[in-house]
């Protein structure tokens, strides 16, 4: 009997078997390395192009057709980012992303005055402009689960879903008339802080917006070496505002919701 029939039959070559039975464990060995490499705490810091559209449900919609405002409006702005990811697997690429982003967003808009009721076109109006301005400034927390993917040699894609905590340090608006060859009165270019309930803000408890807002997004990052890209879209939980008016057996609960688009470059280290 030759030595070739004594080996089992998944070794009838046993040269080239032990060869393969080889490269496996070197292979094994390499992806476990990697997979060690890629489990290591990092951090990342970025500089971020923030839209946040801010919508009006159906009761507030109602409310605004009874004086033709606008039902949603976006603003435009940009956030100062860090993300600290804590391993959570020696052998596996997960990670729990904690961080902060101090975001600034704004919303300018200026609409050519026209009469609401109807008129003789040969009758002229006094030319003017109506200007509205929204200014926010935001702190947000957030905590996220990721997974890393070592597609090629320093090149990873990692996608991540996490919880987000915003406090809303300003939120303030104004809308004035600008009359054509006047100036606008100082007073009438106040604004007005959302989170104010006096006679000069809000004037009522029940009309001002919250401070403290909580959602959910989803994202993924693409870093190369150390430089890296990110996209993010999320909502929110707890709106930017939300009121239950009830009375005489009539209730309706008018509320303002955010989307959030956050695209980001950044640095991780």
């Amino acid at each position: 009997m030759s030595l070739q029939t004594e080996w089992p039959h998944f070794l009838s070559n046993p040269k080239s078997e032990i060869m393969n039975i080889y490269k496996i464990l070197v292979l094994t060995g390499v992806l476990t390395v990697a997979a060690n490499l890629s489990a290591q705490d990092y951090n990342r810091i970025s500089l971020s192009y923030d839209n946040t559209r801010f919508s009006l449900n159906k009761d507030y919609r109602e409310i605004l057709e009874a004086i033709d405002g606008d039902s949603s409006f976006s603003t435009n702005g940009f956030g100062l980012n860090y993300i600290h990811g804590f391993s959570l697997s020696k052998n596996l690429p997960m990670f729990l992303e904690i961080g902060g982003n101090v975001n600034f967003n704004f919303y300018s808009k200026t609409e050519a005055w026209k009469p609401d009721f109807d008129y003789n076109e040969d009758y002229e109006f006094d030319l003017r402009d109506v200007k509205s301005q929204f200014q926010n400034i935001n702190l947000q927390v957030p905590v996220n689960f990721t997974w890393r993917f070592n597609v090629v040699e320093d090149f990873t894609i990692a996608p991540y879903v996490g919880l987000n905590f915003k406090l809303n340090f300003v939120s303030k608006m104004r809308s004035y008339t600008e009359w054509e060859g006047e100036e606008v009165d100082k007073e009438d270019k106040e604004w007005t802080n959302l989170f104010s309930s006096d006679k000069d803000n809000m004037g009522s408890k029940d009309l001002t917006w919250n401070r403290f807002q909580m959602g959910w997004h989803v994202g993924v990052n693409f870093q190369y070496t150390k430089w890296n890209l990110g996209v993010q879209y999320g909502t929110d939980f707890i709106p930017a505002y939300s009121h239950k008016f009830e009375e005489d057996g009539w209730s309706t609960k008018p509320a303002i919701n955010t989307g959030n688009l956050k695209l980001s470059v950044g640095y991780t280290f």
